[in-house]
């Protein structure tokens, strides 16, 4: 009988544990459910709106006769950007058609600010949006434009285009323009570049 009475007190031992065990479980979910319920009612709703980042920009110049002058670039992005461009010269006839003949970019300084590096012109620093850098590329002294006397003829069209492209994260232009950007975020050729 001894068993017995020993078997009951310990099957009755593990009810009391088990029971308890629902019992903290069932209070634990009560609670949880609880506060989820309070949160649900008591939390307004706020309304994120995110705005994409566009970077795009435009040439700004001044053409006079044969002068090209006041060459710049704008910033028409809504987030800063760094600028680049790349000055592209042929020749056209008097139609304004595209003939032979080799034209070559009549030398210049370029404004404070920007260095060439593998035949595109780099603003160093970042552009605020609707900005355009603090020196433009080609001063108001301009380039002359030339009119071949050679076999070939014809005069000379120099295009500008410009590129941007966001200053943050700064990851992106050192690898999409191969630049270095220090840390106060100006961008320079990388040594060895061949400038």
């Amino acid at each position: 009988m001894r068993m017995d009475s020993k078997k009951r007190r310990k099957s009755t031992a593990s009810r009391k544990v088990i029971v308890l065990a629902i019992a903290a479980v069932l209070l634990l979910s009560a609670t949880v459910t609880g506060t989820l319920m309070y949160l649900v009612s008591k939390t307004t709703a706020v309304t994120n709106t995110f705005e994409p980042a566009t970077v795009t920009c435009e040439v700004q110049e001044n053409f006079e006769g044969k002068v090209k002058k006041d060459v710049t670039v704008k910033n028409t992005s809504n987030i800063d950007a760094y600028l680049r461009v790349k000055l592209v010269t042929y020749r056209v006839n008097a139609d304004g058609e595209r003939i032979g003949g080799t034209a070559a970019i009549p030398s210049f300084t370029p404004g404070e600010g920007w260095f060439e590096k593998d035949g595109f012109y780099y603003y160093k620093n970042p552009v605020a949006p609707n900005k355009t850098p603090a020196a433009n590329l080609i001063g108001n002294d301009g380039i002359t434009l030339v009119k071949y006397t050679d076999a070939d003829g014809g005069r000379q069209v120099i295009e500008v285009i410009a590129e941007a492209i966001q200053s943050v994260p700064t990851s992106v232009v050192k690898e999409y323009w191969n630049v270095t950007v220090d840390a106060n975020g100006v961008i320079s050729a990388p040594s060895g570049s061949g400038n």
